[in-house]
This record gives C-alpha cells, sequence and structure tokens, in this order.
C-alpha cells in the first residue's frame, strides 16, 4: 500500500442523456420528460388520469404540474386523490 495514496485519488461521475435513456429508460435520455414548449405547458401537459387508457394514472415530470421535484412531488399527490375519488377506500 503506498502512504497517502487515498488522499490524492479524485473520482467522479457524469451523467449523460445516453445514461438517462439506457439506464433508467428515460424517453430519449431527457431527465426532466419532454422539452417545455408551449403546447407542453400547465394544462396543456398530461393530467392525472390518462385520457386513452382506463384506470391508467400517470404521475411525473411529464404530467401536470410539471418538471422539478417538488412538482414531481405534488403530481404524485395528485394522482392519489384522482385514485381515491376514483376507487374511494377499496
Amino acid at each position: 500500500m503506498l502512504p497517502g495514496l487515498r488522499a490524492q485519488l479524485a473520482t467522479s461521475r457524469m451523467v449523460t442523456p445516453e445514461y438517462f435513456r439506457d439506464e433508467l429508460r428515460s424517453f430519449r435520455g431527457a431527465a426532466f420528460s419532454f422539452a417545455p414548449t408551449l403546447m407542453q405547458t400547465t394544462f396543456l401537459r398530461a393530467q392525472a388520469r390518462s385520457e386513452d387508457v382506463d384506470h391508467l394514472y400517470l404521475v411525473g415530470a411529464g404530467t401536470h404540474l410539471g418538471a422539478g421535484l417538488p412538482a414531481v412531488l405534488c403530481s404524485a399527490k395528485i394522482v392519489d386523490a384522482v385514485i381515491q375519488q376514483a376507487f374511494g377506500d377499496a
């Protein structure tokens, strides 16, 4: 063992879109869902309940409220409320 070697070592980790795509299975490697264009903001984003598939509920950065951890957590709370409203305490 070399004395003082551990103190001289430095490591780093880089997260790329390829990591999000390949390891996290995020669509096209997007960290926070699709690009925030005018047609994908506020009420135009996907809502908590799928319009196409019965009993499918959406949560995360690509849904209303939007990207960022606070909004994603709020999105989860909204989905919880929507499911409770749809199914009650079943």
